[in-house]
């Protein structure tokens, strides 16, 4: 309000001095434009900056309509000319590998579990395979055989192998992606889970709630391949 009174006051003051009427509607224009400039300027400086993978016309239409929200985007490249040619160390076994989104398929059907780990994936594969070689191996009764189908196992996979008397491919595990933050891992995860869609053995979506506004373009998109990890 003292501003208000205040601004009406020097604008009096300037119609006496002969100032025309022009001139005070150029300002106060001015003036809202120099101000909503300041707002949209302090609202993109919420954002964070989104750095996404570039994948040719899937990149560019994920890009714009992100920047109609007003939210700052760039672009990097998952395969460059170094990433090509220049290999200074040896190649990792896939067992020796950590914090990566990992692939575990049936042999007895087209069904995969998605699962993700911060250790050596050797570690969580075995850990895997007690716990269903523990449950599968057990001989059981009718009864039993018939109990065992109503109960939760500590892992889907487990559940899958014990419940529908299925055989796991152990050999064929591979490793989908790699990512040192955990954060961005469950959501690598998480991505990986709802790309898999029906063949998916997982229970859930995986640690990170992804929206499902994404499962369309998952469903139909063959960009997203994550860094898949190929022994030479």
């Amino acid at each position: 309000m003292d501003r208000y009174v205040e601004d009406l006051h020097i604008e009096n003051a300037l119609r006496d001095c002969g100032y025309p009427d022009w001139t005070f509607q150029k300002v106060k224009k001015q003036m809202k434009t120099i101000t909503s400039k300041k707002k949209q300027k302090r609202d993109s400086a919420n954002w964070r900056l989104v750095i996404l993978p570039y994948e040719e016309g899937t990149s560019e239409r994920i890009a714009r309509v992100m920047r109609k929200h007003q939210i700052p985007v760039a672009m990097r490249l998952v395969k460059t000319l170094k990433s090509l040619l220049v290999h200074p160390k040896d190649k990792q076994e896939k067992e020796e590998i950590t914090d990566c989104v990992y692939k575990i398929p049936c042999a007895s059907c087209e069904k995969s579990y998605i699962g993700e780990t911060g250790r050596r994936f050797g570690t969580t594969l075995k850990e895997h395979k007690t716990e269903v070689e523990s449950i599968t191996s057990k001989p059981f009764t009718r009864n039993q055989r018939a109990s065992s189908l109503s109960e939760q196992n500590k892992s889907a996979l487990t559940d899958h192998a014990s419940h529908d008397n299925h055989v796991i491919n152990w050999p064929a595990a591979t490793i989908l992606d790699r990512e040192l933050d955990k954060s961005t891992r469950w959501i690598k995860e998480a991505v990986h889970i709802q790309k898999e869609g029906r063949q998916s053995l997982n229970r859930n979506d995986g640690r990170y709630p992804l929206s499902h506004t994404y499962d369309r373009f998952l469903a139909t998109s063959h960009h997203y391949r994550g860094k898949n990890w190929k022994k030479n």
